[in-house]
């Protein structure tokens, strides 16, 4: 194997991969990307046995097609050490891969390419075409409510529930829930319902750029996930389990609602986050007529009050909530105003733009 390639064409795959390879791996080589070269393009490949990625590069020429194994860490580190301008030549050497630039050599150890795992390839039942930048968006809308390490493994992740052409995209880790749709999906006639884990889920938020509206093809099978674009292909297995019915986590019926400024509200919450108790958390909110009063204390007796305009004409009701979740809400929304809805202090309270769009969230309170 021969490759002479562009330092940066080398480093945007390497880059991409790297979420996805992990240093401290029982297998040595989970922590090496498999590289093939072959008709003028360089493919790297990195798996950790639940997601594989694949990144796609053009060279500069392939004198001997081929296939190895490398350490990626060290090979992205090298590639960043480089000028930017400079040409690397990979040359397969023995049981060695030697990368020349200019004046520089570096000698890398390798492990053979047939014994890197590869996911196995299902069929899958379900395909589709969507933005880069939509399917970015949709998933950024409901990301943060998923669930860390919870014993019920299927809320490590997110919902992916795909009918007539709708996606709708739902998250809660049981204190709130986030979920926001989709009406224009290229599936009609098309059904199905997965939950894509954490990391993986993350990954593709980091892969997806939120600036393109280039299409790319969505396929899900009974045990994968995959998306793939011009410059990778990303495939991820799912959660089997059963994702609870989050349409009853909706309130359908509410009795009192009140409209606020997103940007005053957020900067109310941050300011009285800053007192608030740090294991819990805890925030306050007094509704009064046309007034929102936001307390915070905490164990060493400090108390913040911010007072915040709004249109509310209901009875005066004081609900406590975690100030972390209500401001991952008020960021993600990017309304200029948001609607709250709400019954009673002992319910979920719906928050959503004041435009009302196709993203909602429900945020459940606590006993302070």
């Amino acid at each position: 194997m021969k490759v002479i390639i562009q330092r940066d064409a080398l480093l945007k795959p390497l880059q991409m991969i790297s979420g996805v390879v992990e240093r401290r791996q029982t297998l040595p080589i989970l922590s090496n990307v498999l590289l093939t070269a072959k008709d003028q393009q360089l493919s790297l490949t990195g798996t950790d046995l639940e997601i594989e990625l694949i990144g796609r590069t053009p060279v500069n020429q392939v004198v001997t097609p081929g296939t190895i194994t490398v350490a990626a860490r060290k090979l992205l580190d090298i590639c960043r050490a480089l000028p930017e301008d400079a040409v690397i030549d990979l040359t397969l050497e023995g049981d060695h891969m030697v990368l020349r630039s200019g004046k520089s050599r570096f000698l890398l150890t390798t492990l053979p390419a047939q014994d890197f795992p590869s996911i196995e390839n299902g069929s899958f039942s379900t395909e589709l075409t969507i933005s880069q930048a939509k399917f970015k968006k949709i998933i950024g809308n409901i990301y943060f409510a998923m669930g860390q390490q919870d014993v019920r493994h299927y809320l490590n992740g997110a919902l992916f529930d795909i009918n007539q052409g709708v996606m709708k995209c739902v998250a809660t880790d049981g204190h709130r829930l986030a979920y926001s749709a989709m009406n224009d999906v290229d599936a009609k006639g098309l059904q199905a319902k997965v939950i894509l884990p954490r990391k993986s889920v993350l990954e593709l938020i980091r892969l997806l750029d939120s600036n393109k509206e280039d299409p790319v093809n969505v396929s899900i099978g009974e045990n994968l996930f995959r998306v793939a674009s011009g410059d990778f292909v990303f495939t991820s297995k799912l959660i089997n389990a059963q994702y609870p019915e989050y349409e009853k986590l909706i309130p359908k019926s509410v009795e009192h609602t009140a409209i606020a400024s997103r940007e005053g509200l957020k900067q109310a919450l941050t300011r009285a986050s800053i007192l608030s108790n740090e294991k819990f958390r805890g925030v306050r909110l007094h509704w009064e007529s046309d007034l929102l009063r936001i307390l915070a204390n905490n164990p060493e007796q400090e108390e913040a009050e911010e007072l915040v305009q709004l249109e509310y004409q209901g009875s005066g009701m004081e609900i406590g909530f975690n100030v972390s979740y209500l401001l991952d809400v008020v960021s993600t929304i990017p309304a200029d105003h948001i609607r709250w809805s709400f019954t009673d202090p002992n319910g979920g309270v719906l928050i959503e733009s004041a435009d009302k769009d196709d993203s909602l969230y429900v945020v459940m309170p606590m006993r302070l």
